[in-house]
């Protein structure tokens, strides 16, 4: 009987169950399912953080006065198929509320926000565009630091059409937050 292994350098595909299966690791990292491929996140730097933390604080703000639903700030798992995404700000409405569970979200969220940077900036523009609107996350929010800006796109007929270009003396508006309005350059404050 001959014992068949497999070559060395064939790669292991990852699924969202599969890495939800094992114990994560503990090693204070971040990790992302992508395409069939176990990704770590690059540490975040601190201009990206207080970007993220302003949208978090805008949007919960707005969504809290107005009872709409849950808002989250990463780390949040959220499994969209095979896929395991950490976005930075997380929406989920009332009627979509069955998504969550006590350990991560499953299915799409309502918004999605996803602030760049050098080491995320082609997946969060290539892979997770479109793996967003194939799961149907109705609008997805790109954060430009370097560019200040923020581009909300909203799904249409199963792509992605902007909505709005907020530049920095501009407005941030949504069509998933019907009424929010804030002025983009409380994004970039410092």
């Amino acid at each position: 009987m001959t014992t068949v292994t497999a070559p060395a350098n064939v790669k292991t595909r990852w699924t969202a169950a599969k890495y939800l299966s094992i114990s994560t690791p503990d090693d204070g990292n971040l990790y992302e399912v992508l395409d069939g491929e176990l990704i770590m996140a690059a540490a975040l730097n601190l201009r990206h953080q207080d970007i993220a933390g302003n949208i978090f604080e805008l949007v919960k703000s707005f969504v809290r006065s107005k009872k709409l639903g849950k808002v989250y700030f990463a780390p949040v798992d959220v499994v969209l198929g095979d896929d395991l995404v950490e976005p930075d700000v997380v929406f989920v409405s009332n009627p979509r509320k069955n998504i969550m569970a006590k350990e991560r979200i499953t299915g799409a969220p309502d918004l999605l926000v996803e602030v760049l940077s050098l080491s995320t900036s082609t997946r969060d523009l290539r892979y997770k565009w479109d793996l967003y609107a194939r799961s149907g996350v109705t609008e997805y929010w790109v954060v430009n630091p370097e560019a200040e800006t923020v581009e909300v796109l909203t799904l249409v007929d199963g792509a992605y059409r902007r909505h709005v270009l907020a530049e920095k003396d501009g407005s941030l508006t949504s069509k998933v937050l019907e009424g929010f309005s804030a002025p983009a350059a409380d994004v970039f404050a410092e």
